[in-house]
């Protein structure tokens, strides 16, 4: 966690330092909240040149630590430049929140795994932009944005560390630096208003729940359009020339989050801005008050745009391409349905945000309690001549009404994101500042409202926060243990994880199923969600096309061929090198089995077997199933009814805490926290039944942390537990199989292939 933390901190005085320094560039004669978001769009634009330059993510880390170190030192030396401290602690609140996930799940780790797994293909593109060699096996995409995987490519080489720490501490930045920017809106706030905007604006609901997945994008985008609106309201002053160069760097990070899809929202904010500005001018001054302020300003628009320009030079034809990338709106992604636009409100009663509040008028009250207040704000803005935040939320929502009409659910709600944060802030603003307008109940008043908002605010985050999953990283390790042998070489997965081009990158690894299927998978076998493949499962051309084989530590699983030899043995996976060519052999309809019993009564096996072969038998595995959920910090126990001898045990189980297996003379193994998807059995361990062919598992799923704030879906899904006996298979004569269980089976003709 230290590692993460520390990735978090840097990421935030990189921000600081760098965006302050291009204020004060520009001419800006004190601090401004401004600087966080300009900050963050500056670290992408210096680290997105990486896949060009020698050293790639080596290089961009090593100039970003010169110009912060400088940009830090230059800023601090002048008093004015220096933010405020209490400023910077209200923030504190946020990156307390951002913490629960870790607290709730006891570890650190990849945010979202099991609820949300793009971040396996955004890591590999991480490791892509720091390795040439990775680069050749996984290119980096021409047409997706990816100034975020640059900033998390510099923080992973320039401190050493695994990507996957240094993606969770950059998305856990995001909230604190849109904390700080939230400050940007207030004039004259009190100390607890500042606190009110920090909370409630860099942790919302919607915010929190994508955080907790992993959603990095949406998060940053959300801050970004929330800086651009909060610059047109008030810009920070700066000298004319340069005066819009800092909107123009906001822009050009929104293109470098989402590309042209980031667009639309300073287009409409401008757009709506220059409008507005142009009838002001027109009113008091007239037509040709607004033709000498346009004159006024062009200059300094131009020289926005020519820094728009040069910055995303790099990007344009990607940003060309990406205008051809168009999502099914059939697609849901990870949602179970459209998202209902009253989440943007902050105070939704749902831990899980992909579904409707729970109970449904508790949820309404506090929705109409949040809708009341935005609306308070609008009218609070309006009076005071403060258009911008309102037309911004306005535009904001009517982006997303547009996006529900025309896009996937999965794409519209990407909108309300970004949304959530421009109407928290309308609703705590007239609660922060003080107010000589206000009549005097209002002192009592506001701060009342202020506490409930915080209070319904934070919690609803928190539920959501508690509710996010944090991966393990035990079978990452063991991975990464047996990638050191595969020097880059194709490799066959038998698993189910949608991290394993990240895990293993810079091999070019297939598998049956990665996230969607990948090989086919023989009819025989068949597929469905959540069961088990192995070695029968995939035609043996692609095994022959493999270098090297990757399976689970399964003693069910069907018999490697003798061409794969073992090299290596993990706790989980075991590694086969491939010597020489496999020769085709047959299966029955296995399903999700290792086997199935050979029915001599059929006509085609009469005939089948009629021409000779020979048959791999064994013994059949004894299959129990466990029951529902285990939930976290209960005990269930399971019965086996086996004959006497060794056998081996499986379970194909998924939980987010360790689980603790026990049986004949004690604990058999601790299975460490799974979240890869279902599928895959692993071992348990192998027990000797007594005489009395009966023995009794107990299974443990451990609580955590704090066993109060553990959810119970952070129970263990324990599936089948699997029971094979040792050393049972062997070779038979195929029409000596009747009534046997088959493994697998040759025949003359495909023997002689």
């Amino acid at each position: 966690m230290i590692l993460i933390l520390l990735s978090a901190l840097i990421t935030c005085i990189a921000s600081l330092s760098l965006g302050q320094a291009a204020l004060r560039i520009c001419g800006a004669p004190r601090w401004s909240w401004m600087a966080p978001p300009v900050g963050i769009a500056i670290l992408m634009l210096l680290a997105m040149p990486a896949r060009y330059v020698p050293g790639r993510a080596t290089t961009t880390a090593v100039i970003i630590a010169v110009l912060t170190v400088t940009s830090l030192v230059w800023c601090l030396r002048a008093p004015g430049h220096r933010p405020p401290l209490f400023g910077l602690i209200v923030a504190a609140p946020v990156a307390l929140l951002a913490l629960v996930p870790f607290i709730v799940a006891g570890r650190a780790g990849t945010l979202g795994v099991g609820l949300d797994n793009d971040m396996g293909s955004h890591m590999a593109w991480v490791e892509a932009y720091m390795s040439q060699a990775v680069a050749q096996i996984s290119p980096l995409p021409v047409s997706y944005p990816l100034g975020p995987h640059a900033v998390v490519a510099a923080l992973s080489s320039g401190l050493g560390i695994r990507v996957d720490l240094a993606f969770t501490g950059f998305t856990f930045a995001l909230p604190v630096l849109t904390a700080w920017t939230a400050l940007h809106a207030l004039r004259r706030p009190t100390w607890w208003g500042q606190l009110l905007v920090a909370i409630v604006v860099g942790m919302p609901y919607l915010v929190a729940a994508y955080y907790g997945e992993g959603a990095f994008k949406e998060v940053l985008q959300a801050q970004l359009v929330l800086a651009i609106a909060l610059w047109l309201e008030c810009p920070v002053p700066a000298s004319g020339r340069w005066r819009w160069a800092p909107l123009a760097l906001l822009v050009a990070g929104t293109a470098s989050v989402y590309s042209a899809a980031g667009l639309p929202w300073p287009a409409a904010f401008f757009g709506l801005w220059l409008v507005v500005q142009a009838a002001i001018r027109i009113y008091h001054g007239g037509v040709r008050a607004a033709v000498t302020e346009l004159r006024r300003q062009l200059l300094g628009v131009a020289v926005a745009v020519g820094v728009l320009f040069v910055v995303l030079v790099q990007e344009l034809p990607g940003i060309k391409d990406f205008l051809q990338f168009k999502i099914p709106k059939s697609n849901l992604g990870n949602l179970a349905g459209p998202l209902s636009k009253w989440e943007a409100f902050g105070v939704w009663n749902n831990r899980d945000f992909r579904f409707g509040a729970s109970p449904p008028f508790e949820g309404g009250m506090w929705t109409a309690f949040a809708l009341m207040l935005v609306l308070f704000g609008v009218v609070w803005s309006l009076r005071r001549g403060r258009w911008m935040l309102p037309a911004a939320a306005t535009a904001s929502y009517l982006i997303w009404v547009f996006s529900a009409h025309t896009q996937s659910p999965y794409v519209a709600a990407k909108a309300l994101v970004i949304l959530s944060p421009l109407l928290l802030l309308l609703a705590a603003l007239p609660l922060a500042e003080r107010s000589q307008r206000m009549p005097v109940e209002w002192l009592v008043i506001a701060p009342i409202l202020a506490l409930v908002l915080l209070v319904r605010v934070s919690d609803s985050s928190a539920r959501v926060l508690r509710f996010s999953p944090v991966g393990p990283t035990s079978h990452l390790a063991q991975l990464r243990e047996l990638r050191e042998d595969l020097h880059g070489e194709t490799t066959l997965f038998l698993g189910n994880d949608d991290f394993i081009a990240w895990e293993l990158a810079g091999v070019k690894v297939w598998a049956p199923v990665i996230g969607n299927q990948v090989l086919p998978i023989l009819p025989q076998k068949g597929w469905t969600y959540g069961w088990t493949f192995d070695i029968d499962s995939v035609d043996v051309s692609a095994i022959n096309a493999s270098r090297w084989v990757i399976t689970t530590r399964d003693a069910a699983q069907s018999a490697l061929p003798p061409q794969l030899h073992l090299v290596r043995t993990t706790s989980d996976f075991e590694l086969w090198r491939r010597t020489g060519v496999v020769a085709p052999r047959q299966i029955l309809n296995e399903g999700p089995y290792p086997g199935a019993t050979l029915d001599c009564r059929k006509p085609s096996v009469r005939a089948l077997i009629r021409n000779g072969g020979k048959a791999a038998v064994r013994t059949p595995p004894v299959v129990v199933w466990v029951p529902g959920v285990i939930p976290p910090g209960s005990t269930t126990t399971v019965p086996l009814s086996l004959s006497p001898g060794a056998w081996d045990l499986e379970t194909s189980y998924v939980s987010s805490r360790e689980v603790t297996v026990s049986g004949p003379g004690g604990v058999l193994r601790r299975l460490p926290a799974n979240l890869d998807r279902p599928g895959p059995r692993w071992p348990i361990a192998r027990v000797v039944v007594p005489p009395s062919g009966s023995i009794t598992l107990t299974i443990h799923a451990a609580a955590g942390w704090f066993t109060k704030l553990t959810p119970a879906e952070a129970g263990a899904y324990m599936g089948a537990i699997v029971a094979t006996r040792v050393g049972t298979e062997r070779v038979i004569p195929l029409r000596a199989a009747c009534g046997r269980y088959v493994d697998w089976y040759t025949t003359p003709a495909r023997s002689s292939k």
